[in-house]
């Protein structure tokens, strides 16, 4: 993935960067662009806006939880603008959708008993994470889970009766009544919607157990070789 080295900082590549400070009539605030990334940094990614302009995005916005760093020069994203002015440039956001498909987190949204404006508090989730709730609201079509160290909207996941593993017309409030503990994992982010899935997990579980059982009983399998080429080996020294 061409990318530079890590010792070209932020402050380097915005310098050596050329049309970054706005023009009159370019990007606004709130404005939703489709950008190609031109140069990847280990602190920001630099993207072309219209041909003339060119924007940053901060790394760790599209940052995977692991580290990794998917984008790579040429690739198209769609982002808001976040700031523009002469002196920082014109900073962007990655939407909802750039984010999931780069692997990075996606903000839900202020973090309980978190300050208004405290970004850094905002609860983050990744497509494919583990989370845990408890049951906000019950429908027909599925369960509404309030995530763990959430409050609002932003922080709510559906669990589809479909994912949740239950039997076809099982009595949802009965079997969840508000206010249960739930484990799942994260299937779907979009812009307003978050899915969730007990199935899902479920089978992560299971595979996980048996790749395990797999692996121990491979390791047996060899031991017990190795006792036998052992065995014949003493034999033949006889």
């Amino acid at each position: 993935m061409p990318s530079d080295p890590p010792s070209d900082s932020f402050a380097t590549l915005f310098e050596n960067t050329a049309g970054t400070i706005p023009k009159r009539g370019g990007p606004r605030v709130g404005e939703a662009l489709s950008v190609t990334v031109v140069q990847v940094g280990k602190d920001a990614v630099f993207v072309e806006i219209d041909g003339s302009r060119q924007g940053f995005i901060e790394a760790a916005r599209l940052r995977a939880p692991d580290g990794s760093l998917k984008a790579a020069v040429g690739d198209e994203l769609r982002v808001r603008v976040a700031r523009v002015d002469a002196e920082n440039g014109i900073e962007l956001l990655p939407t909802v959708e750039t984010a999931v498909a780069a692997g990075a987190s996606v903000s839900l949204g202020q973090g309980a008993g978190s300050s208004a404006g405290a970004e850094t508090e905002a609860y983050k989730v990744a497509l494919g994470q583990v989370v845990s709730g408890s049951v906000d609201r019950i429908e027909n079509y599925g369960l509404f889970v309030q995530l763990e160290g959430t409050k609002g909207r932003a922080g709510r996941g559906l669990l589809p009766t479909s994912e949740l593993g239950v039997p076809k017309g099982a009595d949802l409030r009965k079997a969840f009544p508000l206010g249960t503990k739930i484990k799942a994992k994260v299937i779907e982010i979009s812009e307003g919607r978050m899915r969730l899935s007990v199935r899902a997990l479920k089978d992560d579980e299971e595979r996980a157990q048996f790749d395990g059982f797999r692996e121990q009983e491979a390791k047996g399998s060899g031991s017990q070789s190795l006792g036998t080429l052992g065995d014949l080996l003493k034999g033949r020294a006889r």
